[in-house]
């Protein structure tokens, strides 16, 4: 829960200041630019997808490591997850 709200709060940042950038969010986390991209790969995560992780319905074994870089279609991710998208009512 605490990588989507950085997430949602970097994507924030780089939308709402110009002069924000992946690597002066690195420069103020202290972290990797690679770490702040694989982070904001979150921001872009199925809103089914994220409710799930947060309700802890994902099977045992999907932490964070396995939703991060997923692709940005909703469908795609839970595909690329191996997983079957919850139905629509």
């Amino acid at each position: 829960i605490k990588a989507l709200r950085k997430a949602h709060r970097w994507l924030d940042e780089l939308l709402t200041d110009p002069k924000q950038t992946i690597e002066s969010i690195a420069a103020q986390e202290s972290k990797s630019e690679r770490s702040i991209r694989m982070t904001l790969s979150l921001a872009f995560l199925s809103p089914d997808l994220v409710k799930s992780a947060i309700d802890g319905r994902l099977p045992r074994g999907f932490g964070l490591t396995r939703l991060i870089d997923l692709p940005i279609a909703w469908s795609d991710q839970w595909a690329a997850l191996g997983l079957k998208a919850p139905a629509r009512t």
